[in-house]
Parts: C-alpha cells; structure tokens; sequence
C-alpha cells in the first residue's frame, strides 16, 4: 500500500498539497492526528473551510469514498467539526 496522500481514497491533488502545508505529510500521519485535526488546521491557515472536505478527509482515513459514510456518521463528523470551531470562537463551517 502507497503511503502518498495522492493515493488514498477521496484525497487529490490540491487537498494532499493543504495537508502538508499544516504537517500531515503522507497517510500514516493523517490517521494519526485523525481527520477532524487535520481539518481544523486547514481551517485555521485558511484552506478547506467546508465541511466537505472534512468528509473526504474522514473516508479517506476509513478507506471509504465520502458518500459512503452514513448520514449518522456524516452528522456526527460535521457537528464534532462546528462544535470545536466554535469552542475555538471561529466562525462554523459550511
């Protein structure tokens, strides 16, 4: 299995470029710090602030296409997102 970001599931070009500009360089270490993290310091630079991306970055740590989360877990996932945002007094995503 190919530890390149490029190569996982819901993870393209752009999306693998953000993740090592906030220090996830390659899979292992986005399993690691866990989609909602790598998420939030997507945010917080200023990239990927919609809540889809957080969804692809959440299959992709699954092994998932996006749409195959269920809509429980898709809900979970978004309201866990929001709630940490505004815990941090940022504005919730869309």
């Amino acid at each position: 299995m190919s530890d390149r970001l490029e190569d996982v599931v819901n993870i393209g070009p752009a999306l693998a470029h953000d993740l090592r500009a906030v220090g996830v360089p390659d899979v292992e270490a986005l399993r690691d710090v866990g989609a909602q993290e790598a998420w939030l310091r997507m945010n917080a630079v200023g990239s990927q602030d919609c809540l889809c991306s957080l969804l692809a970055l959440e299959g992709a740590v699954r092994g998932v296409r996006w749409m195959q989360l269920s809509p429980d877990d898709r809900d979970a996932v978004a309201g866990a997102a929001r709630a940490a945002l505004a815990a941090a007094g940022q504005p919730a995503a869309h």
